[in-house]
């Protein structure tokens, strides 16, 4: 008996593989069958798919573009901020304090220790010693290939630049300066700030005499 439930399950599973190879590549003028209809038919747009709704409005009496050119994806309303992207402390974000002027110490976000400067040594050996040189005197190994720069890095040693508050260096990271483009897309705010500790930790570890 049991000999024969076997055969039988054998061939049931037989005649289900061979029934489903059988339907492979079979043309047919009827309607597919959708076992579950919602999600076939669902009510939504695709990328660059056209919304006849947004096209009722005249373009000429429209007060945004967005309203008659019959796009289904639409433009963020003013002001809209994407989730995590706020960024509304003013120190941590733009280096400056109430005032308006650039700090000359860490945001209250940062705290100051060895993890810290490990990764702004770690940062600044990848983004910034290449012009910068691994002491910050301007002279690297960038400055030496193709004929150099016409404009030289900035020596971060210089007494002039030594003066300057911790948030500078941030700041000069976040938007550029002169000839040096802006890290702002590359490098995170609080490696920025990672990066601004060691440039001062450069500075402080060279006398003046040295720097020269």
């Amino acid at each position: 008996m049991a000999r024969t439930n076997q055969i039988q399950a054998i061939a049931l599973c037989l005649g289900t593989l061979g029934a489903l190879a059988g339907c492979q590549g079979n043309r047919s003028e009827l309607p597919p069958v959708h076992l579950i209809n919602q999600m076939d038919f669902q009510q939504r747009f695709d990328a660059q798919e056209v919304n006849e709704f947004f096209q009722t409005v005249d373009c000429a009496k429209a007060h945004n573009p967005n309203q008659c050119e019959g796009r289904a994806a639409r433009l963020p309303l003013a002001g809209t901020v994407a989730v995590g992207q706020l960024h509304d402390d003013d120190e941590l974000y733009r280096g400056r304090g109430p005032d308006g002027r650039l700090l000359d110490r860490l945001p209250a976000a940062i705290k100051l220790s060895t993890e810290l400067m490990a990764r702004g040594e770690e940062r600044y050996n990848i983004y910034c010693q290449p012009c910068h040189d691994y002491t910050g005197g301007g002279q690297g190994v960038a400055t030496q290939r193709g004929g150099g720069f016409s404009v030289a890095p900035k020596n971060l040693n210089d007494p002039q630049i030594r003066a300057m508050p911790l948030g500078h260096f941030f700041d000069v990271i976040t938007n550029g300066k002169g000839t040096m483009m802006p890290y702002a897309a590359q490098i995170p705010a609080q490696d920025r700030w990672a990066i601004s500790v060691w440039v001062r930790t450069l500075q402080v570890a060279r006398t003046p005499e040295e720097a020269k």
